[in-house]
């Protein structure tokens, strides 16, 4: 069994206001970007289902690290309060301004990993048939 290097990963679901998907993964895509950076997520994707909600997980490289990143957005909402908002608030509230539902994550440990990871195209061979 080949364990990735990534062992926790969170999922998340929501609902979109209508006509505001485009808007969404805009802003998914930023807050992505931003936790990336911020606290050290180790990427996501972010997924369609057939009846049109958007699914989410996003790779950890474990489960304390992503508490870690709770609570220091807590913290930092708390001691913010008064002040003006940071980026990570801005494109928050622009990703929940297109939200009409979302559900509660789902927490997932990786027991085997046997994911193919995806060719770019500078990996694919140089033929007609790719």
């Amino acid at each position: 069994m080949k364990l990735s290097r990534t062992g926790f990963a969170v999922v998340y679901q929501w609902r979109i206001k209508a006509g505001m998907g485009a808007e969404f993964r805009a802003a998914w895509e930023d807050l992505t970007a931003w936790m990336e950076q911020r606290y050290g997520a180790l990427g996501a994707r972010l997924h369609r289902t057939d009846n049109g909600n958007f699914v989410a997980y996003t790779q950890w490289p474990d489960q304390r690290a992503w508490e870690k990143s709770c609570t220091l957005q807590e913290e930092g909402a708390e001691q913010k309060a008064a002040a003006e908002p940071d980026e990570g608030d801005e494109i928050s509230q622009r990703l929940l301004a297109t939200v009409e539902e979302a559900w509660s994550p789902m927490f997932l440990s990786t027991v085997s990993d046997r994911l193919v990871p995806e060719q770019t195209q500078l990996d694919l061979p140089r033929d007609s048939k790719h």
